[in-house]
């Protein structure tokens, strides 16, 4: 039966066409206006019809540690595992957030509105004179807000930015992970202490826009 539908799919098809005496054939490559294959087009064809990911330049091209950088697309596709989606299987979860233990623990809040949070950016943002730029209650996601706020960042400032940002996330887990599973008490000081020190590695590292933003 499927082999009779792609027959009669294919009948319909070539119905009309009208083959022309005395020319020769043309292989035209219709991923292209032109006609003409290129690598490009074939590759882009692989993606037809998936799902995009739109921060994958300020993620994957920003210099941080890949496990810094795989973190954070696993945070901001939620995919980590915060209270919530523990929740969501029956597992043992958290009531509140470990950091604030003011709304419930999901991985957006972690990074975004959590009070805890919006202190340790506001501080480290407020180092390299983009205070402005800290994450506001308005934001559900952290997508959202480094969107907005990598819109709104000096030219000269942004790649260093997107590694502060993706150093600060990473420290800011670290954090709530101590809390978890260490049993520790959520502090700021602690935690800018070590994006401070993170910092420098980074630099040496060869993290040159950073160190341009933290001279």
């Amino acid at each position: 039966m499927p082999a009779i539908l792609d027959y009669l799919e294919l009948w319909d098809t070539l119905e009309n066409v009208q083959l022309l005496e005395n020319q020769p054939d043309q292989h035209l490559w219709t991923p292209e206006s032109s006609g003409t294959y290129s690598a490009r087009s074939a590759y882009a064809r692989f993606f037809v019809g998936s799902s995009g990911f739109e921060p994958y330049k300020r993620l994957w091209k920003s210099w941080a540690p890949l496990r810094c950088k795989i973190f954070l697309w696993l945070a901001m596709l939620n995919r980590c595992w915060t209270a919530d989606r523990l929740a969501r299987r029956g597992l043992q979860h958290p009531d509140k957030c470990l950091l604030c233990d003011q709304e419930e623990e999901t991985v957006q809040h972690i990074l975004t509105s959590c009070v805890f949070a919006r202190q340790v950016w506001t501080t480290v943002l407020g180092r390299v004179g983009l205070q402005h730029l800290a994450p506001t209650l308005e934001f559900d996601t952290f997508k959202d807000w480094w969107r907005w706020a990598a819109r709104r960042a000096p030219k000269a400032a942004r790649k260093g930015m997107n590694s502060l940002l993706i150093l600060t996330a990473w420290s800011i887990w670290k954090m709530r992970n101590r809390c978890m599973f260490d049993g520790c008490q959520p502090a700021a000081r602690p935690v800018l202490q070590e994006i401070h020190e993170q910092a420098n590695l980074w630099k040496l590292a060869g993290a040159k826009a950073l160190g341009e933003l933290l001279p």
